[in-house]
């Protein structure tokens, strides 16, 4: 009797383990193709376990099965089976345990939860599946995006995702920035631009599955956009570089026949981040940014018997991240964010079919950072806005004594989303409720598209982990994914993660209403999960290649539920009473010496941005340029990313391009270089060029561990390409004895860095000791003081920049 009550406990227990525990699912239809599903194991991360497995389909085939974060002896060993075992990593499994800046500091290891996207055939039933760990099985037509379940007592979670495609070719180009439109017939035209050996081109992948070249030439280009005119005629337009201007370019197609390149609307240089916007009647609008007086605009023009009007300026000064829709009126609206006011804020405008121009609103008014505004319009006309959020005194003085009285580039970021209901901005709903609770620091970028049943879509991006981070927001490792959620009326649904989608966090990606439901695009740059410690030296991108996926839902059901939008009350710090004004008179300061006039130059010659491994925490280089140009106000700058991102091509170009397209006239002139990393007593420099084109010099293990000096490698290469360089560091294990001087080649150093210490002698004020130490930069080494160059006959000169996190405290 006891052994028959045990075997029932026993399998009540089973069954009770092997049931799912679900939230009430929202009926959604997946693509007609194929239905896909991410399955996590190990969700509890409670110790080293097994999960060896394998998956059968009732009612239909496995199509494919993808790891996600496999790594060491895990594998798919076939179509239906896998060998995963859950164990300890380098991973933060953030944001709820950083690393303290301490002596001693470690990379942490933790248990890491890996698994599966599996997609299989339409019409499949249900999903089972064996595992080391234990059995369970899915039903594949009940499971509903937002609505995840859990097996095997919350160890295991599953849950529908949009499945994914390649669609870019398998040459060696790099693909990137996708754009696309659904024409009025259902079809969808998609676009991007590739690179390959100093060049760009922009192709073109038409409904019928076909990809052109579209531009005649290699070029520098930047960002591509595509709409379908009131002829069907299918326009597509870029931002290229001429010489020193970037002007928008266009080529239409019509009849199966490109026509010939022709020049787009302009304002002064550059000119980009354009958008195209087609009415439900083909009527085209274009927006984009240009320049007047060193200052960006918004601006517009309309497509009038196949020629762009006159660029026509709606908004500015200091404009950002345009964004526009088109209601069924054919009534233009506008978003952009704007730091006119001392921060960024969310705007808002309407540009009538017939052209008049409403009045500017300013959606947001709080000192906080609210920026990258997208707009989408629903089916009872309503314009939707939604934008990323972060803290007040963004970009200002930071150190480490006092952390909290400024928000670096990317200690945190948050979506909101505001609806204008009968003449007045609402909140729809808390968007936190789609982001994962445990990697909720990190939710950003937001694109929001309306269906044609009126349901809201929001695809965006969150830092799905990094290696490490430190309690003052620098870290290493960081890998960012895309996530899709949709407003069932009440709340946003718990958002489904986007297979193959580790990027960078700077928004290559789009998304469009389809029929019923969304259509997405996006570039992967092939990051992943290692499961090894990695330092600044890891490149930051294997392949760059762009991808599909769709999704689509019932109607949501009754009047949509809004509350009202309401500023948080921010009593944020007063850092400078005047600092736009002090800024205006040292720029306007001049000195006469020997019959030349000399003027103060504001710059930063050292500062990260996520191409760096270690600079997951610096933020993007979108975000750099903003600091350089509104938070810091600065005249010039380089980027100071390790060897431009391990020495890889592509992340060479991306940074070579973005100082040619902020060169902005007579307000900024980035310098080209980078920081070249090479351990003590060698030492990290950043090399600095007048020029484009000079490729990083690569640094090898002898130079690395010194048993070569740097000065016989890196001088060669500064003397041929007319480069200087800058020791930094100093006094670290990222500093030098200076063993190596050339006084034409290397004329000054880094004497302070707004992030670590002074490094001008031993005792100095804020310098680093052996009693007041920070470890980031490796074991003190007093040689590398600057005064001990002094004393060895060098002639340095100084100067103070960032590196990571730190804003203009230097």
């Amino acid at each position: 009797m006891t052994r028959t009550i045990t075997v029932i406990i026993f399998c009540a227990l089973v069954l009770w383990l092997a049931m799912p525990q679900q939230r009430v699912p929202v009926a959604i239809q997946g693509s007609d193709a194929s239905v896909a599903l991410r399955v996590t194991f190990g969700e509890r991360r409670s110790g080293t376990l097994s999960y060896d497995g394998s998956v059968a389909a009732r009612g239909g085939r496995v199509l494919r099965l993808r790891p996600w974060r496999f790594f060491e002896n895990d594998a798919i060993l076939s179509t239906t089976s896998w060998k995963l075992t859950i164990k300890r990593g380098p991973m933060e499994n953030q944001p709820d345990r950083p690393v303290m800046l301490a002596d001693g500091a470690v990379v942490p290891r933790t248990f890491v939860p890996a698994g599966l996207f599996v997609s299989v055939s339409s019409g499949t039933e249900s999903l089972d599946f064996q595992t080391a760990q234990g059995t369970f099985s899915v039903g594949v037509g009940g499971l509903a995006f937002g609505a995840p379940l859990t097996f095997l007592r919350g160890d295991v979670r599953v849950e529908r995702v949009p499945d994914s495609f390649r669609v870019s070719t398998a040459a060696e180009e790099e693909h990137d920035y996708p754009s696309f439109c659904v024409t009025r017939g259902g079809g969808t035209w998609l676009l991007w631009q590739a690179y390959r050996n100093n060049g760009d081109h922009i192709y073109a992948r038409s409904p019928d599955g076909a990809i052109a070249r579209v531009t005649p030439e290699k070029a520098d280009v930047f960002r591509s956009a595509v709409a379908e005119d009131e002829a069907g005629r299918i326009h597509v337009m870029w931002a290229e570089r001429q010489e020193s201007h970037w002007e928008l370019q266009e080529r239409i197609w019509q009849n199966g026949v490109w026509g010939p390149k022709r020049k787009g609307p302009s304002a002064g240089t550059p000119n980009f981040y354009h958008k195209l916007i087609a009415s439900k009647d083909g009527a085209l609008q274009l927006i984009w940014v240009g320049h007047e007086g060193g200052k960006s605009f918004l601006y517009h023009s309309s497509l009038r018997n196949g020629q762009w009007t006159s660029a026509r300026q709606i908004g500015g000064p200091s404009v950002w991240s345009p964004d526009a829709a088109i209601d069924a009126q054919g009534n233009l609206h506008v978003s952009w964010d704007s730091y006119a006011k001392g921060n960024y804020d969310i705007n808002y405008r309407v540009v009538s079919r017939s052209g008049e121009l409403g009045a500017i609103e300013m959606v947001t008014k709080s000192p906080l950072f609210e920026a990258h505004a997208s707009i989408t319009i629903d089916g009872e006309g309503r314009p939707w806005l939604a934008w990323d959020e972060s803290g007040s005194n963004w970009g200002k003085d930071f150190n480490h004594a006092d952390q909290n009285r400024a928000t670096t580039l990317y200690a945190n970021r948050g979506v909101r989303v505001a609806v204008r209901h009968n003449g007045t901005w609402m909140q729809a709903g808390e968007f936190a409720t789609a982001v994962p609770e445990r990697i909720a620091r990190y939710a950003q970028l937001p694109k929001l598209a309306a269906d044609s049943s009126g349901r809201v879509w929001a695809l965006f991006q969150i830092r799905t982990s990094a290696e490490s981070t430190h309690d003052d927001v620098w870290a290493t490792g960081g890998l960012w994914d895309l996530y899709l959620t949709s407003f069932d009326g009440r709340e946003w649904l718990p958002a489904s993660m986007i297979p193959d989608s580790s990027t960078r966090p700077e928004a290559p990606f789009e998304l469009k209403a389809a029929g019923s439901g969304v259509s997405l695009a996006w570039a992967t740059g092939g990051r992943s999960y290692s499961g090894k410690s990695g330092n600044h030296e890891h490149p930051t991108m294997s392949h760059y290649d762009i991808y599909t996926a769709s999704a689509s839902a019932r109607a949501v059901s009754g009047r949509v539920q809004l509350s009202e939008l309401t500023e948080p009350v921010v009593r944020q710090q007063t850092i400078h009473l005047d600092e736009r004004g002090d800024v205006a008179r040292i720029r306007a300061y001049r000195s006469i010496v020997q019959n030349a006039e000399y003027r103060i130059v504001r710059g930063d010659f050292h500062r990260h941005t996520e191409i760096s491994f270690d600079g997951a925490g610096d933020g993007s280089l979108e975000d750099y340029y903003r600091y350089m140009l509104d938070g810091a106000d600065m005249d010039t700058g380089i980027m100071g990313d390790h060897n431009m991102g391990g020495d890889m091509e592509y992340n060479w170009w991306r940074t070579e391009k973005s100082y040619d397209l902020f060169h902005i006239p007579g307000r900024f002139t980035p310098l080209f270089g980078y920081e070249r990393s090479v351990r003590f007593p060698n030492g990290h420099r950043n090399v600095i060029f007048d020029h484009r084109g000079v490729r990083t010099l690569p640094i090898s293990p002898q130079e690395n561990q010194g048993v070569v000096n740097s000065g016989g490698i890196l001088y060669p290469y500064l003397r041929q390409n007319r480069g200087i360089c800058m020791e930094h560091s100093l006094a670290t294990n990222q500093g030098t004895d200076y063993r190596d001087n050339d006084p034409d080649l290397e004329p000054l150093v880094e004497i302070y860095q707004g992030y670590h210490a002074s490094y001008e002698y031993a005792g100095a004020p804020r310098a680093e000791s052996e009693s007041s130490r920070l470890t980031m930069h490796g074991p003190l080494q007093p040689a590398g003081f600057w005064w001990n160059a002094l004393a060895k006959g060098l002639k340095l000169g100084v100067h103070a920049s960032s590196d990571h996190i730190s804003t203009h405290c230097s």
